[in-house]
């Protein structure tokens, strides 16, 4: 827990992936859901590899490539229940995904984001 008692945004993130994993088998296209790992703490020189690679800044956490009109994809920018704030570089990223025809959410804590895939699936989200 952090100092202001709230769990980290990568502990909300594995709570997400623990419900799509769970789910997956009920619900299909949920087996295409994958993460960026921007938020993995990693050293300078493996960061630096890593962008080498194709890791953008900015880009949201949760990657749902799955259509539903009028939406191309789901994108998810987690965040911790308490705290967290969506940067200048998020934000114009979410724009460009907008205008790619992507729905992008910003949510606060594992509970809201399985409730907004769910919701955009036409799923229950069984919480």
């Amino acid at each position: 827990m952090a100092k202001n008692d709230c769990p980290l945004e990568e502990w909300e993130q594995e709570q997400v992936f623990k419900w799509v994993y769970a789910n997956q088998i009920r619900v299909p296209e949920l087996e295409l859901c994958n993460a960026s790992l921007n938020g993995v703490k990693v050293g300078p020189k493996t960061r630096n590899k890593l962008k080498g690679q194709g890791l953008r800044k900015g880009w949201p956490d949760i990657d749902l490539p799955v259509k539903r009109f009028p939406f191309s994809g789901l994108r998810i920018e987690l965040k911790r229940v308490s705290g967290g704030r969506v940067s200048e570089e998020q934000k114009r990223i979410h724009r460009l995904l907008e205008q790619q025809g992507c729905k992008v959410v910003v949510c606060k804590g594992w509970r809201t984001a399985v409730t907004c895939m769910a919701d955009y699936l036409g799923v229950d989200s069984g919480l």
